[in-house]
């Protein structure tokens, strides 16, 4: 296969153990700190809210395990851009890479360092001035920038620098961040359960069968879960990276998404032992609620700091895996070229990593990343439905393909998969039409783009 010889300056130093701390770090960001409130708020059974949380980790689980194939089956950097162009052609792939690029990475970069400066200001509130320090009167977009958006580059800048300096430099640091708020959410279902003031009678009644069997009612809770199982298919896209790909990446996508779903299940337990239901609805920070309902004191500092944890290592991870989708794409020709640049020393697509963190540090300049993001949503849950449906499409276009792992639940469990982010796509389109077509607008922006690049003369 092309791919196989294309990609052979990566350096394969990720074990197994950095893998799935790569997809838990990446999957535990902000959702489990704040979703509860806004599922207890439309389904408020104590059942409902586990069922949503234990139904998220299963879709993600069907991904993980689709995607488990087509990783060990090619193992190389690009994830998602990979799997579409061997499944649909080089065009499809290309509007997958621009869509990350454009917004999904890059725009998620932003949005973690925006999200970040202000959860950093409750210790340090000069960061959250809003008092303008530079204006830049552009015509079409008037620039003012504050301190915290300098505060949010420099952090873009700096985790983007260590990455460049190694893989092992950002895996470190990633694996640090994410034991660290694995053991606080540990700490919080251990000591909530042990000495917390909760009590079991909030799971009475358990189940309420009406607002449970009404689909819309289900489908509406379902929607913030999936927000915070997001990040499930992260080790993917630095699958070049990874040592003894065939084994390791089948292995750290289940463990990680089994070890994230037993963590949400265990932590919404707690906030119902901690909450009834009822007293939840709505609740932005439903993790302060509860453990503040447990200890009897004020746990705003403490929560904080861990839900600023959890930022970084999401952070840390997106900075360290977008890059690798560009340099594929620079790879077969259809991005700049001098995005397959690999340090020599350090063994990194430097010019990726630095061409990402300006893009995001831009959007963050000019407050875009927002717009972006509600317009680009659909397209990015379709591309979701096409990667794992690429997997059936490759059994039938190249049954020749040497498949390591075989997806158990064959075709079933991506079937399931593509059904219920249709279904998403359906809803959004028809609750926001207007901004799912300025999305797809967005998107096919990139066809006359890759027609551009296609023209250029072709690199040996």
């Amino acid at each position: 296969m092309v791919i196989a010889m294309a990609q052979t300056e990566l350096r394969r130093q990720i074990g197994l153990f950095d893998a799935v701390m790569l997809i838990a770090g990446d999957m535990i960001g902000t959702g489990i700190f704040i979703s509860t409130g806004a599922i207890a708020e439309t389904l408020p059974t104590p059942g409902g809210v586990l069922l949503v949380w234990l139904f998220g980790g299963l879709l993600a689980l069907a991904g993980a395990l689709t995607f488990a194939e087509l990783s060990a089956s090619m193992p190389y950097a690009g994830g998602d851009y990979i799997y579409i162009r061997e499944a649909y052609g080089r065009l499809m792939g290309f509007l997958s890479g621009w869509s990350s690029f454009l917004v999904t990475f890059s725009g998620a970069i932003a949005f973690l360092a925006v999200i970040l400066n202000g959860f950093v200001s409750f210790f340090l509130p000069v960061l959250g001035s809003q008092d303008v320090i530079l204006s830049i009167p552009l015509p079409l977009i008037p620039i003012n920038v504050n301190v915290g958006m300098l505060f949010s580059m420099t952090v873009v800048l700096l985790l983007s620098g260590l990455h460049c300096l190694g893989v092992r430099q950002g895996t470190l640091m990633q694996n640090v961040l994410t034991t660290l708020k694995i053991g606080a959410l540990l700490g919080i279902v251990i000591f909530g359960v042990l000495s917390g003031k909760g009590n079991t009678s909030h799971f009475e009644p358990l189940f309420d069968w009406q607002k449970i069997g009404n689909f819309s009612l289900f489908g509406a809770a379902f929607i913030p879960v999936i927000f915070a199982y997001s990040g499930w298919n992260a080790v993917t896209y630095i699958a070049g990276e990874v040592k003894d790909p065939e084994r390791n990446l089948p292995r750290a996508l289940t463990y990680g998404v089994l070890i994230v779903t037993a963590l949400y299940l265990a932590i919404n337990a707690v906030y119902i032992y901690a909450v009834p239901v009822t007293e939840m609805k709505g609740a932005l920070r439903m993790s302060e609620v509860a453990t503040t309902a447990l200890f009897g004191y004020k746990t705003s500092a403490w929560i904080t700091a861990i839900i600023t944890i959890s930022i970084l290592g999401a952070l840390n991870v997106v900075t360290m895996i977008g890059p690798r989708i560009y340099y594929a794409m620079a790879k077969d020709g259809v991005f700049f070229k001098q995005l397959t640049y690999v340090h020599p020393n350090f063994g990194t697509p430097t010019a990726a990593i630095m061409l990402q963190a300006l893009w995001s540090c831009l959007l963050i300049l000019t407050n875009t990343w927002g717009t972006l993001f509600t317009y680009v949503s659909v397209a990015i849950t379709l591309f979701s439905a096409f990667t794992v449906g690429s997997v059936i499409v490759l059994r039938f276009k190249k049954p020749e393909l040497k498949r390591p792992y075989r997806l158990w639940g064959y075709p079933l469990v991506p079937i399931l998969f593509i059904l219920v982010h249709l279904w998403i796509v359906w809803g959004s389109v028809t609750e926001k039409p207007k901004e799912s077509l300025i999305g797809l607008f967005i998107v096919c922006l990139g066809i006359p783009v890759y027609w551009i690049w296609k023209r250029r003369p072709a690199k040996s």
